[in-house]
């Protein structure tokens, strides 16, 4: 071929593409066979992101942090609803340590809660953990209200119950109902 026709032929092969793509439908998206169905944040103009990093930063320098395999951006209700979540909890602060991960959340930026309508799980430095019903953070006041049933368990407690409040600056948790089981707890340091 004559290098005096190469840029020819590279004209007529991008009008051959763009040909091509406004012939296609442009209200199709291809998506992978096995992807999960997308988020949907409820009306209106809304940004659809893949994996996806939020964070709530706090004037004493701490944070609050929602990690997503997949999320969508709603500019109206200004939520933020995403699939495959953990969320973590006083980043940079003292009482820092606390994840909960859930299948579902929607982070309602203006209101300052995050709703986890699937449940989800708790985990907290010091060998914390709860299973949860459908849950509410909210963000403002640090207090994890699961009106449902719910359980926690630590070294050497398990509790059961319904209508969890829990205030993890404070490290403060309420329950009614509640079931408990005691276990000695060994502590492996400790001899006599």
């Amino acid at each position: 071929m004559n290098l005096r026709l190469l840029p020819w032929a590279a004209i007529a092969l991008l009008v051959l593409v763009l040909a091509v793509r406004i012939a296609l439908p442009t209200n199709v998206v291809a998506v992978p066979a096995g992807a999960p169905e997308p988020e949907i944040a409820g009306g209106g103009p809304e940004i659809r992101l893949g994996p996806v990093d939020v964070r709530e930063l706090h004037d004493d320098g701490s944070w609050n942090r929602l990690d997503a395999d997949g999320a969508v951006y709603s500019y109206a209700n200004r939520t933020v609803s995403a699939g495959g979540v953990t969320v973590f909890l006083g980043e940079g602060a003292p009482f820092a340590g606390t994840t909960v991960r859930a299948p579902r959340a929607a982070w309602d930026l203006d209101g300052k809660t995050i709703g986890l309508p699937e449940g989800c799980r708790v985990a907290r430095k010091g060998g914390w953990t709860g299973e949860l019903s459908a849950a509410t953070l909210d963000l403002a006041g640090s207090i994890l209200r699961v009106p449902g049933p719910a359980r926690v368990e630590g070294p050497g407690v398990s509790v059961q119950g319904e209508n969890l409040a829990w205030e993890w600056v404070e490290g403060k948790i309420t329950m009614e109902s509640t079931t408990s089981r005691l276990s000695p707890v060994q502590n492996p340091g400790r001899k006599g």
